[in-house]
């Protein structure tokens, strides 16, 4: 191998030199191409155990390596003073749809770095020189990965921010339509039967008492669903705990004649953060306010909390008829679609089971991925 003007391995002239061909000199592309598979092939390797859900599709997994090229190819660039490759797409937003933590992009950042390092140290002769060569190869390295972290994480926020956008437009929708379809219709019947009584009066006629009871009654359940819907608007977790404010909603709307019951274990040894307390709150308080609504023949309710390794598990089950969600009318029923994407808004999942013996929810959140 000839040496270039200073002191430096001449890569690049090959069998102009009498040397090898270029593909076959240390740091030509064969090489690169050969520590580009071993790097990839045990990078995905370890993914698959620490963060399975970046591999467990195929698509996913190939944008993962193709992600992990990227970066090996965008650091030999850099290091060797050539044009960066064109910049690899952002897969913030793929993840997020694919409901993958930034947490889990993080854990496989790390591990790539782990598994490029060394190679790209062996090839140290063919990229940079000086007596800081393997420093340099580290952090532009590092740098390599940041820049690509860095956007995705920012793309991940934004979708998130997006899905939070729509079920809070959901829950708005869904206060209007019970303002009209309740709200308004019990005033208007109630205003029918002031009506009438006023028209028995101006004609001189005895006033039914039956008919006044059944309006009075009327005025007081739509007083009832208002102070409901205003509950429902301001009700937050604040300092309790959740299973705490899950009871107090429990006491205050499950209906005489309907077994209700919550169990919990293992809240009080752990701070749940603030954010996932509020958010799982109204995840399972909309599962038991559809329990109450639709549950046709239910003789009870039983919610479950449970904070043990590492995650949070709710579970709202009640013994109704049950349903097809394949059936449920989305313009109508926003509560579903908005509960999943607040699921996924933590990280979690919400899995509904809705057979004939009854509907079960089933809220997971991963707190190591909530609190970092």
């Amino acid at each position: 191998m000839t040496q270039a003007g200073d002191g430096a391995p001449d890569v690049l002239l090959g069998d102009a030199h009498g040397g090898a061909a270029e593909e076959d000199l240390p740091g030509g592309p064969a090489e690169d191409a050969a520590v580009d598979d071993e790097v990839v092939a045990a990078f995905l390797a370890d993914v698959a155990l620490v963060s399975p859900r970046l591999v467990a599709d195929p698509d996913l997994r190939a944008l993962l390596a193709g992600r992990a090229l990227a970066v090996l190819h965008t650091t030999r660039a850099r290091l060797r003073g050539q044009p960066a490759p064109e910049r690899a797409p952002d897969v913030g937003a793929v993840r997020a749809r694919s409901h993958v933590h930034p947490a889990e992009s993080l854990r496989a950042a790390s591990l790539l770095f782990r598994h490029a390092l060394p190679p790209l140290l062996s090839q140290a002769a063919g990229l940079v020189t000086g007596p800081r060569a393997a420093e340099r190869i580290a952090l532009v390295l590092h740098e390599v990965i940041d820049a690509l972290v860095v956007p995705a994480a920012t793309s991940y926020v934004d979708v998130l921010l997006s899905r939070i956008s729509d079920a809070n437009r959901d829950e708005r929708r869904r206060v209007a339509r019970d303002l009209h379809d309740h709200t308004s219709h019990g005033i208007g019947a109630a205003m029918q039967g002031l009506d009438l009584a006023l028209h028995l009066v101006d004609t001189g006629r005895p006033l039914d008492p039956d008919r006044l009871r059944s309006t009075r009654q009327l005025l007081l359940d739509t007083l009832n669903d208002v102070r409901s819907l205003a509950t429902r608007l301001r009700d937050m977790v604040g300092h309790r705990t959740l299973a705490q404010a899950l009871q107090e909603y429990l006491d205050f709307t499950v209906p005489v004649g309907l077994s209700a019951t919550l169990t919990e274990q293992g809240e009080e040894a752990v701070e749940l953060p603030s954010h996932v307390k509020e958010e799982s709150y109204l995840i399972v308080r909309e599962a038991i306010r559809n329990s109450l609504l639709h549950a046709r023949g239910a003789t009870r309710l039983d919610v479950t909390l449970r904070v043990a390794g590492a995650q949070l598990t709710a579970v709202v089950e009640d013994d109704g008829a049950g349903f097809d969600p394949a059936t449920v009318d989305t313009t109508r029923t926003v509560g579903l679609a908005s509960l999943r994407e607040r699921a996924h808004g933590l990280g979690g999942r919400a899995v509904l089971d809705a057979g004939p013996g009854g509907v079960t929810m089933t809220l997971t959140v991963p707190l190591t991925a909530a609190l970092a």
